[in-house]
């Protein structure tokens, strides 16, 4: 197999088409369709169905995708560090919304602080789209709270962070202490359905035989905050959060008497990626101003999968 036959497998599996992969590449269809016959015959394998005259990957063509893409991913490192010795390349970070508005920023500062040589850039982005991105190689690392679903992603737990039921000060609920059944009755407000927090909090209880049907959905926190103050519904919140704004007395607490949650954040990264003297910079790093318990396990983490080289 060759480099190119890798590039055009790339450019037909985003696009779904010999055609437009051709126009990309600036080849002839013919020359794109033959090498994806190759790749086909090579592994024994189809990658691709071929339905009402177009393309559709299979299950075993988004695997090879994965690989396809960290192999040019690494290709095109190493032709940049080595024709271009003042080459620095940019560590992706990706964050979902609680981390990237409490914990990211001032960690991002004092790891720059310690390494201004290495160039950043962060997306904060919902669980689901941390995962894609991390699958597609747009994302080199994450911090993330909730369920990942693919196997190729590698989760190191660094910390947990109890959440808190919340309320208007003026709603009935306001500062007493109900069942979780008493809570769910009322109108909830969530994050979206692919949101970490969300996904967590519906996996905790569906155990007590509960489902979560919100009354409000929203990509925004800050909407669902808002909405809650005006005694729209009840919702849970990070701790943080929720803390500020008890201080500000525009929310109060409910007290659960038979439930409690707390969502586990995680440093995400892709199992098969090469990981890249940044990449441990940073994970060590994040182990070390985040990990609980540093003390107890930090003869664990020298064993951590993202710490080790390959």
């Amino acid at each position: 197999m060759t480099l190119r036959q890798f590039r055009i497998f790339i450019a037909v599996a985003s696009s779904e088409s010999i055609s437009k992969a051709a126009e990309e590449l600036y080849l002839s269809q013919p020359t794109v369709s033959a090498a994806i016959r190759e790749i086909e015959h090579h592994y024994g394998t189809r990658f691709f169905e071929r339905i009402r005259q177009r393309l559709r990957i299979t299950e075993e063509g988004k695997e090879f995708l994965s690989y396809a893409v960290h192999l040019m991913d690494l290709y095109d490192e190493i032709e940049n560090v080595f024709q271009n010795p003042d080459y620095a390349g940019i560590l992706r970070i990706g964050a979902t919304a609680n981390i990237g508005s409490f914990y990211l920023p001032p960690l991002i500062v004092k790891f720059r602080s310690r390494f201004p040589e290495i160039r950043m850039h962060v997306r904060v982005a919902p669980t689901e789209t941390v995962e894609k991105m991390i699958l597609d190689s747009r994302l080199d690392l994450a911090v993330a709270g909730g369920i990942f679903h693919s196997p190729l992603i590698g989760q190191v737990p660094l910390f947990h962070e109890c959440y808190e039921a919340v309320c208007s000060p003026d709603h009935e609920m306001a500062g007493r202490t109900v069942t979780l059944g008493e809570f769910m009755r009322q109108p909830l407000l969530f994050r979206e359905r692919d949101s970490g927090s969300f996904e967590a909090f519906h996996a905790a209880v569906t155990q007590f035989g509960r489902d979560v049907k919100p009354a409000w959905e929203s990509y925004s926190q800050e909407a669902l905050l808002e909405a809650a103050c005006f005694g729209l519904g009840v919702t849970i919140l990070p701790q943080r959060l929720a803390e500020r704004e008890f201080l500000r007395g525009r929310l109060a607490r409910i007290c659960l008497s038979d439930f409690s949650f707390r969502n586990t954040f995680c440093l995400v990264y892709h199992r098969q990626k090469y990981r890249s003297a940044s990449m441990k910079k940073f994970a060590d790093f994040l182990l070390e101003e985040l990990g609980e318990e540093q003390i107890r396990n930090r003869e664990e983490r020298k064993d951590s999968p993202i710490s080790r080289g390959n």
